[in-house]
């Protein structure tokens, strides 16, 4: 790093060295305070001393405790072929290994370990602590230690409640007890489960509440003999109460968990979200770098153009997994330590990473709309050394800034190195704004002020899209170094991020109205119920009464939405049944306490768990059947007593059986009380954004509203959301319905989501402060003055109107003619007034005085007016292209 910045400052031409280089340039500079002098002269020092001091974590820049064994552990499971299969294959194995320790006393014949036994017959240990290891250990350690603190307070919840009723009713409902013991009973559990339905609780929460719940109710109702006496009661034991037990369950499960992600090497979300930042802090600069070299091409090259689609698509992919990594790392910290600045930092690097992404697709957007003209190869010759130098600038500060914030502290010699490559890039801003400018004003010399500034709009609308985005850029890169200096001095500089839930979102008002949720809560309700009285009350010789298996497995077999939940309950009674079987199998041909079959048991539980698991972390179509593999298929093979022959087909016949009866009810009532079809919900959703978008156009060109208000997260909301629910749609039942248009609904999607980013550039380029609520700036009063302006904002409203119509097809689902080809409107191009507006408009911005060209050598391009100007004719144009996509896409299906 130290020898790139030598050899710009005595004006080679060096390409910046790849991260895993960097620690062989940084070296070691010895105590902060000694060098300080050497990092300030650096580029004026004829040694070449290194920019920063050596961090003591190893030989790697970027290096984490366990990276080493990581690394290795990868090569054995192919990470360099697949990254992502070895990830999860290792996962699996070490989960698979576990599993074995676990279950290792249920495998082995009695006696072997007394201690061991003793608590196994008082019920502290028993095999649903495998079964809670296997559903709840997660890919990291945070997402575990939700999981299982969501397992512990559900568990607790049902707990206490069942601790109330008996400490009221101590014995339960008797032979001999008053009625009222009974009804006060039903209705406080009642109550309970409404209770932990209807408020705003975590799901697994949830689920582990109401599963665990329904069993207690049941053994309370039921009359007999119960073990669960409450604490401070003069029955009460520690070993061998129920209440106790299930907590003790949990809760070893749960350590067991967590343990789990340490070994052999630990998996925090932290980690995660570092190497994930990592990889984005090389690959934002490599992406900005393939888009200028596009750029400064003398013809379009559509493949180049092809490959930087591709590179925005991975870039997406990766910030969306690392907005979770860094949620996920609260439960690593709890909002202390320099962990949790960690997380402010990496939080405001994603925020970099977004709206980088909106800009260079805004940029790829106008590509993709105009066509270069005859000035352009002249143009980004003139600018091309300056843009290179400047990128390789950015790329330099990004590395610095992440190589300083690594640790959550800045020390001194940091701080002046950051401020020591911010000036410099600044400088080199300032010149290729000058440069770009000194480019326009050469190009454009041989017209009058008002030709060039009409001229710059018409053929060079592209040009000062990408010089005014990749400024932005640079400038939000400087930003971020800014804020880190400041939150060395003031910790709480950077704003908070997201942390857990306060117990007053339990009841928070828009969830709990919401009318989705109210529906489901219903839905859950009643299903939930209705499982238990059937329990209850028992059927024929089919179902026992008193039994609460067909509540709890309607608990965690609850979907919200018809559409996925026909495939899912098909492939629960898949995961039961097989998982059941096999197991059951397994253990019957492996029933001896000889040596050898205890080995071989072993050796089938560590393979099934290890393909049952790997399908459960890596496939995202059959995970959950992976996940009820492993459970039911282990939880048979830990059934314990070798020797004694007990394999329990009748208790394997009835756990179908109740699987079979909560899928047939879950079915059932979802028909009964449904809220609508995926495709239903896939429609809404797309018809919402597409009249966001007309509410967006006409709130931004409004020359009333004075400020400016973003509406592309709310966009991108409701697209995705009509994209979520559009994969539902491919999985439901269609019936008497036509076949679900998937491939017209994807392109329409995505044809949506071009328009958002295009939404979005504009949003940025319109306020004085770059900010959501701030100003609009005087280019875009400028722009509202025109009289062109609200003959463009009409025609391109009226475009958008055009197509809504057009959506409904996604609900016309016979064979007769789509209804919406009648209305004229559905067909017109409205080519004719957009273009005669635009016209108008960049004739009358050419001559107001306001519009200049730039002839002065100071400012950014961020705020040079024909460049805002550019960009918001730009983006109107790009949105008006994406919605004659969306208009073609759905025209050649109907």
């Amino acid at each position: 790093l130290a020898q790139a910045i030598v050899d710009r400052g005595q004006g080679r031409q060096q390409r910046l060295p790849e991260p895993s280089k960097m620690s062989t340039l940084l070296g070691s500079a010895g105590s902060p305070s000694a060098d300080k002098s050497k990092i300030v002269d650096l580029e004026s020092s004829s040694d070449r001393k290194p920019l920063l001091p050596a961090k003591p974590a190893g030989d790697l820049i970027y290096a984490e405790r366990g990276d080493a064994c990581r690394s290795r552990i990868a090569r054995w499971f192919g990470g360099a072929k697949n990254p992502d299969f070895a990830n999860d294959a290792e996962l699996a194995v070490r989960a698979a290994f576990f599993v074995v320790i676990v279950g290792l006393p249920f495998l082995i014949p009695r006696n072997e370990l007394p201690t061991l036994d003793y608590y196994m017959q008082k019920g502290v240990y028993t095999n649903s602590v495998a079964i809670f290891f296997i559903y709840n250990l997660a890919k990291t350690t945070g997402e575990t230690m939700l999981c299982v603190i969501c397992g512990l307070r559900g568990t607790f919840l049902a707990v206490a409640n069942a601790w109330f009723l008996y400490f009221l009713f101590p014995g339960g409902v008797t032979e001999s007890s008053p009625d009222y013991v009974f009804g006060f009973a039903v209705g406080e559990g009642i109550v309970f489960l409404a209770i932990m339905l209807f408020l705003n609780w975590n799901v697994s929460t949830m689920i582990f509440a109401v599963s665990t719940w329904v069993f207690f109710w049941m053994a309370f109702l039921q009359p007999g003999e119960d073990n669960f006496p409450c604490p401070f009661t003069q029955d009460f034991v520690l070993l061998g109460n129920t209440g106790i037990n299930s907590l003790i369950t949990v809760g070893v499960g749960g350590m067991l968990c967590i343990m789990v992600t340490f070994f052999p090497y630990p998996r925090w979300s932290q980690s995660e979200a570092k190497r994930t930042a990592k990889e984005l802090v090389h690959q934002l600069p490599y992406l900005w770098r393939t888009t200028a070299d596009y750029y400064c091409e003398a013809k379009p090259n559509s493949y180049h153009s092809d490959q930087i689609y591709r590179q925005l698509e991975h870039l997406s992919k990766m910030a969306t997994t690392m907005d979770a990594y860094i949620a996920n790392s609260w439960y690593e910290c709890f909002g202390r330590s320099s962990w949790h600045h960690v997380r402010r930092i990496l939080t405001a690097m994603e925020k970099i990473i977004n709206e980088s992404y909106d800009r260079i697709f805004s940029t790829y957007s106008a590509t993709q709309s105009n066509e270069w003209s005859a000035l352009h190869a002249d143009f980004v010759a003139k600018i091309k050394p300056t843009l290179m130098s400047t990128l390789k600038e950015v790329e330099v500060l990004l590395q610095v800034c992440f190589r300083s914030a690594f640790d959550g502290e800045l020390s001194e010699a940091e701080e002046i190195a950051i401020k020591k490559v911010s000036a410099e890039l600044r400088s080199r801003e300032a010149e290729f704004a000058n440069a770009f400018k000194e480019a326009r004003r050469s190009v454009l010399s041989h017209h009058s002020s008002h030709e060039q500034k009409e001229q710059c709009i018409r053929d060079l609308l592209a040009e000062h899209i990408f010089g005014l985005h990749f400024s932005s850029f640079v400038r939000t890169v400087n930003d971020f170094a800014d804020d880190l200096v400041k939150q060395r001095h003031d910790p709480n500089h950077f704003p908070k991020v997201t942390e857990v839930p306060t117990i007053s979102s339990l009841w928070e008002r828009s969830v709990l109205m919401d009318p989705d949720h109210l529906n489901w809560s219903l839905r859950a309700f009643t299903t939930i119920l209705t499982g238990f009285l059937i329990g209850g009350f028992g059927f024929s010789d089919l179902f026992n009464p008193y039994d609460a298996s067909i509540a709890c497995t309607v608990s965690v077999l609850l979907s919200k939405f018809v559409g996925s939940a026909m495939v899912k309950n098909l492939g629960r009674i898949q995961g039961v049944v097989l998982g059941s079987i096999i197991g059951q199998i397994v253990h019957a041909v492996f029933d001896s306490c000889e040596a050898w079959s205890v080995v071989a048991l072993s050796t089938c539980l560590f393979l099934f768990a290890v393909v049952s698991l790997f399908t459960y972390y890596h496939s995202a179509r059959y995970s959950y059947l992976g996940c009820l593999l492993a459970g039911f298929g282990c939880g048979q093979m830990m059934r314990g007593g070798c020797g004694t022959h007990n394999l329990d087909k009748v208790g394997g016949y009835n756990q179908i059986s109740a699987t079979v009866c909560a899928t047939g009810l879950i079915v059932f009532f979802d028909v009964l009380f449904s809220p609508g079809r995926a495709s239903f919900f896939a429609h809404k959703s797309l018809a919402e954004a597409i009249e966001l978008l007309e509410r967006a156009v006409r709130h931004h060109f409004d020359a009333s509203i004075e400020h400016v208000r973003f509406h592309k997260g709310e966009l991108h909301d409701a697209i995705a959301k009509a994209d979520a629910m559009g994969m539902e749609a491919m999985a439901e039942p269609r019936h008497w319905r036509t076949e679900w248009r998937t491939s017209v609904f994807s392109t329409t999607v995505q044809a949506a989501f071009q328009i958002r980013y295009s939404l979005a550039a504009m949003e940025y380029s319109m306020s004085e402060d770059f900010k959501d609520g701030g100003r609009k700036n005087a280019v875009m009063r400028t722009i509202l003055a025109t009289s062109g302006c609200q003959r463009l904002v009409e025609a391109v409203t009226g475009k958008v109107r055009s197509v809504r119509p057009l959506v409904d097809i996604f609900v016309h689902e016979t064979v007769d003619r789509f209804p919406g080809l009648a209305d004229p409107s559905t067909v017109h191009s409205f080519r004719t007034e957009i273009t005669d507006a635009q016209r108008d408009m960049a004739n009358e911005l050419a001559k107001h005085p306001s519009i200049t060209l730039g002839s002065d050598t100071s400012g950014k391009l961020e705020e040079d007016p024909l460049c805002q100007v550019c960009v918001v004719l730009g983006s109107v144009e790009s949105i008006i292209n994406s919605l004659r996509e969306f208009q073609h896409n759905i025209l050649r299906s109907a």
